[in-house]
Order: C-alpha cells, then structure tokens, then sequence
C-alpha cells in the first residue's frame, strides 16, 4: 500500500516534489504537463522523475488540469461497441491519446440518439479537453453542444454531408465501387445490397457508389436493396429476404463485415455454400473476417490510421500551438479491396 494511503501518513504533494528535486513547484508543474509542450532542461527533467519515483507521488489529473483549465482526458463516442468494427479503432485512439499524456474516456451509445447526447453531455460535465466522434448521425446538434462549451471535436471513420468540424473518413462512395466492380470482374450481374441506415453518410456513399455501378444492370429492377441496422442478426434477416425469390442474386455486397457475418449464417440457414452458391463481399475489414472458414473479402476501412490521425487532428486543436481557431480539414483515406475467399467467380 502507498504510504500517502495510510491513515496517520503524509499525503505527497507537488511541494515535496519541488524540494525534493531542488526545483520550484512551478516547474514540477510544467514536467506534470510535458504533453503540452512545455520546455524543460533535461537534467532538470531527470530530477523531477526520479523524485516522483521516490515519492511516489500520484498526480491528481482532475486537480492538475484545473490549473490550466484542462483535465488531459479525451472522449470517444462510438456508435455500439458490441460491434466488430470498433474495437481496433478504439485501440488505435486510445494508443495515439496516451502517447501523448491524455487519459480516455469511452461512451458507447447503442446507436441510440438520445442515449449518444446523454454520453455527450456527460463527458462535457467532466470537461474533457475533446472528443473523437464516431457515433454522430446526420445532424450536427451534438458537435454545436460541445462547441459551445469550448470542447474541440474530430470526426472518425463517419462524417456529415457538411464540415462542421475536422474528419478522417475512408473513401467510401469509391470502395463500395470497388467492391462491386470487382464482383462484376468475376462475372456476376445479379448483384444485391445490403445497405445500413441512410441517415448515416457513410452508409449513403456506400449505398451510392453500389448504385452507380450497377446502373447499366438490368436485372437489377428486381432486386431492390435491403435497408437494415448494422448488426449480425440485421445483415442475417436482410439476407434470407434477397435469397427468397424466384431469381436470388448470385453476390451480395454488405456496406459492413458485421453484417456479411449475419449474411454468411444465413446462407448456412438455407444450406447454401459461399462462394458457391452466392458470393459476399463487405466493408471494413474486421479481424473475425480474417478467420480461416469465414476468409471474407472485404474493403478496407483502415481503422488503425484513422484513428490515429483523428486523434493527431483533436491534439492539433487542443494543445496551446496547434491553432484551435483554424478552419476544419477533411481527410479522406483511400478503400482498398481485400481479396479472400468469399468472393468467386460466377459459375458457368
């Protein structure tokens, strides 16, 4: 147990650190806050860390960051951490974040909106320096609450139709071609979408660049898109829908690998074999499509890059040399196709 903790015992606080280590405590102050770029001579930086060592001392980041009106936390609202897609992201954000001596704090919002707000208005109440939003749908309500509490914002991996704060997306109106071009290179015509919730942008591109590609398709006037929510179950019901007609199409393309998972239960469902009797493609390139007997192909939202360069973007703004007043950046990653086995050329 640390002696601070026992009853009776002195509790260590930053002064027994400044004597310690021969500094002032304004000093010991500037070390504690390194990751906003203070200037500091590295023995001088030497004896302070061995004197916490010492010490033991536990800084407080609320009390710490009060002095300059900061606390080192950021926020990560994700959509529903259950799915596939978010924990690399997560992982991602969380590393770049504490390379850089900020704590995370994590909402998961169930894809609910009110729920998303209630997150929102809980970690202002916290005063997180920033948020990364991954949940936000197609309104910008959230972003103006936090904006007026002089909370920075970043967008990942979901954008909105306006810039209204910085973003870091894939490319998704051009993977979601890619991905049926490529069904079309293997001969299929009968191609079907299944497609998430139009109110989120990244879905609208997906299903969009699905429609731009299969414009010239004539068979496709009967086999409208399947609108479902993007879960494994949704993307399993919304499957036995396309396949349950007189022509089934011969490939599918999913608008993510969370909801291809559903498709490939489904086709299980019905006894029929991928990519035998139907070809899959999805979007995202989750770890459990990687699997041996899944071998999923897939776009890749490179999840890991992105997360690190909205992270990279939201310490822009926060740090006092970053220029937090500057207009927003949209950067936009490129979708490569991830060729396995779920994907086959159209039998003869």
């Amino acid at each position: 147990m640390r002696d601070d903790a026992e009853p009776g015992r002195h509790r260590v606080t930053i002064n027994d650190v400044a004597e310690r280590a021969g500094v002032t405590k304004a000093t010991v102050s500037k070390y504690l806050n390194r990751a906003h770029g203070y200037a500091m001579a590295p023995a001088t930086r030497e004896r302070i860390r061995a004197a916490i060592q010492d010490l033991d001392f536990q800084p407080s980041p609320l009390a710490r960051g009060l002095t300059r009106g900061a606390t080192s936390t950021i926020g990560l609202v994700v959509a529903d951490i259950r799915s596939q897609f978010y924990p690399e992201l997560v992982d991602s954000i969380q590393a770049a974040a504490e390379a850089a001596g900020y704590t995370l704090v994590l909402g998961s919002s169930g894809d609910d909106p009110s729920r998303e707000l209630d997150i929102i208005r809980s970690m202002a109440h916290r005063r997180v320096d920033g948020v990364v939003l991954v949940a936000v749908r197609s309104e910008s309500d959230n972003i103006e609450y936090l904006r007026q509490r002089g909370i920075h914002i970043v967008l990942a991996s979901r954008d909105l139709p306006e810039l209204v704060a910085d973003t870091v997306v894939v490319d998704n109106l051009a993977g979601a071609r890619t991905a049926v071009r490529h069904l079309r290179d293997l001969g299929h015509r009968h191609i079907a979408h299944v497609a998430g919730e139009a109110t989120v942008k990244p879905f609208a591109d997906r299903r969009r660049g699905f429609e731009l590609e299969t414009a010239d398709l004539t068979g496709q006037v009967d086999l409208p898109l399947a609108t479902t929510p993007s879960t494994i179950e949704g993307g399993r019901a919304a499957t036995r829908r396309l396949l349950d007609v007189e022509r089934p199409p011969s490939a599918i393309f999913f608008a993510t690998d969370t909801m291809a998972l559903g498709g490939l239960i489904a086709c299980a469902d019905l006894g029929l074999t991928v990519p035998g009797d139907v070809s899959i493609v999805g979007f995202d390139n989750v770890t459990v499509g990687q699997l041996p007997g899944i071998g999923l192909t897939t776009i890749d939202s490179d999840v890991v890059r992105v997360g690190e360069q909205a992270t990279q973007l939201l310490l822009r703004r926060i740090l006092p040399t970053g220029g937090a007043d500057a207009d927003p950046i949209l950067l936009t990653r490129p979708a490569e196709l991830v060729q396995r086995t779920s994907a086959a050329p159209l039998p003869r």
